[in-house]
């Protein structure tokens, strides 16, 4: 009942940070709770960001710092704030290769994500992350290498949480003329899903609209 007389951007901003700590604990939810604070507060994290990366220019604050330029639209200030971070013993270090290549993907740059991010393999074999994987299969089949990008985009289904990761495979199995292996994922994610709680649906939702477009 409060957030029937909070402010709606007041109230997304606590359903986002205070209700679904889950969410924001993703790449991807952590860019839309920046999101929301832009929004409630115009810069504010970009010059913080930017005072930090003055003061002690390390890893952190130059992901941070990097992190706000993208979501403020300033990609070739965030790629040099990256390239200065990634100097010395923190060459390879793996949260600053990650965010390079997810620049370097999102500005059409497919072949340099996919060098970045096997260079942050080969030199960080123990690192994780579902949201890196999901990006290398995306930017192998972004460079016409279907057969590799299936392959990754298989192994990353297994552990990616959310729909996203199947979907993809989904349609790189259709882009390799594999439609019969396309159509039974398709299918099963829908039966995966009808066995899920409502709030997997739910903040599935989106993908799970176009799973059910591709078998209308």
């Amino acid at each position: 009942m409060i957030l029937i007389f909070m402010p709606l951007i007041g109230g997304i901003a606590y359903l986002v940070i205070e209700i679904i700590p889950e969410f924001s604990s993703s790449v991807t939810g952590q860019r839309a709770v920046r999101n929301v604070k832009q929004t409630l507060n115009p810069g504010a994290d970009l010059r913080q960001h930017e005072a930090a990366w003055s003061q002690s220019p390390n890893v952190d604050n130059g992901r941070r710092y990097a992190e706000a330029l993208l979501d403020s639209g300033s990609t070739a200030e965030a790629e040099d704030i990256i390239n200065q971070a990634l100097k010395g013993l923190f060459a390879t270090e793996p949260t600053l290769l990650l965010l390079k290549a997810r620049l370097q993907f999102e500005n059409e740059r497919a072949d340099e994500a996919v060098k970045s991010l096997e260079t942050l393999q080969q030199h960080n074999p123990d690192f994780r992350s579902a949201e890196g994987h999901l990006l290398y299969a995306r930017a192998l089949e972004a460079e016409g290498k279907i057969d590799h990008a299936v392959r990754e985009y298989s192994a990353a289904s297994g552990y990616f949480p959310g729909v996203e990761a199947r979907y993809r495979l989904a349609l790189c199995l259709e882009v390799a003329g594999k439609n019969p292996a396309a159509q039974a994922e398709f299918e099963s994610i829908l039966n995966d899903a009808k066995l899920a709680p409502p709030h997997f649906r739910k903040s599935q939702k989106t993908w799970l609209d176009a799973v059910k477009r591709k078998l209308a």
